[in-house]
């Protein structure tokens, strides 16, 4: 009986030890490349005013609906994959992906560039390098290492070069450059990242004996993963499209409105690492034990999700003042909004990503998020015009709540066919 316990305690204590490591490791990446990013906001600033940060900002959300078409879908399903498959299929996942991202982040890029012109209401050329810059960042192959579950390496050869893009940025503003020069930064650190990344992976693959596999033809690779980026889609839209909205239909509040919504995107990136280490850990189980992982990881993000949006309330208003250079500020009731935005996410990027994911259910979550936009999306306008920046925000969080109680539903059902499949093979097993 002792050395049962004794055997058992070793084996918590090893999974608990190897995923606190996990977690450190993407916390480190997430926590490098959020300090890059918040001192890059008031260097660009102070570089060429808040209008041409609120440019650059709108840019950015454009362009970060552009990155998740680029992506394809990868930073979804792409985890479960590789978790899952040989070194070859790995390695023929990974080339998939670059050509396929690569064929199409040019006319992305251009889509993006123009809406971004055509929606900025002042210089829109700094709206144009914003959406570019973070276009590509759907190039990245952060989504591999995810799946291999090796955050150190990811920080060495994926997190430093576009850290130091960005910090390069910031030095060239300071010394007197325009705000141009953040998005331009990001651009080329992502570009060393990605050669970085690509250079290990493939000789990475070599080393534990990958073959090179048949590739598919890109049409068939596009066709094969549409869900995936349906998902990915709907969700980056149901981000971006509120700060276009605001842009349009209340302009005074943009400037305000962008601030809130990049810190609530600033709190939730800082959570990614707990979410990018459950995204790898539900896949890897035996298909017996995937449906406990994914409870186990949805009640972890529930009460994850409730101490980060406490957190975030505390920590906001201190946020939007530092980064606003004392120029923007936010209601308390705006706060308490972006502090439910924040947590309501968390979650839901785990239930899509670990959950719906694993069991091949994306097409729901294709649906929720188009749900979740037909009740948010047009709350966002009406709110803004009424109530300002926090109509906006409230706007933002129905949305959200309709879209994640239609995801719930969706996995309450694979957990029921789960149940009802293990009693009929119990059956069939009793019966022999």
């Amino acid at each position: 009986m002792l050395h049962r316990l004794r055997a058992l305690f070793e084996r918590s204590y090893s999974l608990v030890r190897s995923g606190a490591l996990r977690l450190v490791g993407f916390a480190l990446s997430v926590l490098v490349l959020a300090a890059a990013s918040l001192a890059a906001i008031p260097a660009m600033i102070a570089a060429s005013g808040d209008a041409a940060w609120g440019a650059i900002a709108l840019g950015q959300v454009i362009g970060t609906v552009g990155g998740v078409a680029v992506g394809y879908g990868w930073g979804w399903f792409g985890p479960a994959r590789v978790a899952q498959y040989d070194p070859t299929a790995r390695r023929t996942e990974y080339v998939e992906s670059v050509i396929a991202r690569g064929v199409l982040a040019p006319p992305v890029c251009a889509i993006a560039a123009i809406l971004a012109y055509v929606l900025a209401s002042s210089t829109p050329l700094f709206a144009v390098a914003g959406a570019v810059s973070a276009t590509c960042m759907g190039l990245s192959a952060s989504w591999y290492f995810v799946g291999l579950s090796r955050p150190f390496m990811m920080f060495a050869i994926e997190t430093i070069p576009r850290a130091a893009g960005t910090g390069a940025g910031v030095i060239l503003m300071t010394m007197g450059h325009s705000a141009l020069m953040g998005p331009l930064g990001m651009f080329c650190g992502l570009i060393a990242a990605l050669a970085f990344s690509s250079i290990w992976i493939l000789w990475a693959a070599k080393r534990e004996g990958a073959a090179s596999g048949n590739r598919r033809p890109l049409r068939t690779i596009l066709l094969l993963n549409r869900h995936g980026v349906a998902s990915a889609l709907g969700s980056a839209a149901y981000i971006a499209a509120p700060l276009a909205i605001v842009s349009v239909v209340a302009p005074s509040i943009q400037p305000a409105f962008a601030l809130a919504d990049r810190v609530k995107g600033l709190v939730f990136v800082a959570s990614a690492p707990a979410a990018a280490v459950l995204q790898g850990w539900v896949p890897r189980a035996s298909e017996a034990a995937r449906v406990r992982r994914a409870n186990i990881a949805l009640f972890s993000a529930g009460v994850f999700a409730v101490f980060l949006g406490v957190g975030t309330a505390a920590v906001a208003p201190g946020l939007v003042s530092w980064l606003g250079n004392g120029q923007i500020s936010v209601s308390w009731i705006v706060v308490v909004l972006m502090a439910g935005c924040v947590a309501i996410t968390l979650f839901q990027n785990v239930l899509e990503r670990a959950a719906l994911a694993t069991f091949g259910r994306l097409r729901a979550a294709v649906k929720a998020v188009a749900l979740g936009s037909l009740v948010g999306l047009p709350l966002v306008g009406i709110g803004a015009r009424q109530l300002g920046t926090a109509g906006a925000m409230a706007g933002v969080l129905a949305g959200l709540l309709a879209s994640v109680a239609v995801e719930l539903v969706t996995h309450l059902r694979v957990v029921r066919e789960a149940h009802r499949s293990n009693a009929s093979s119990q059956g069939s097993a009793a019966g022999e």
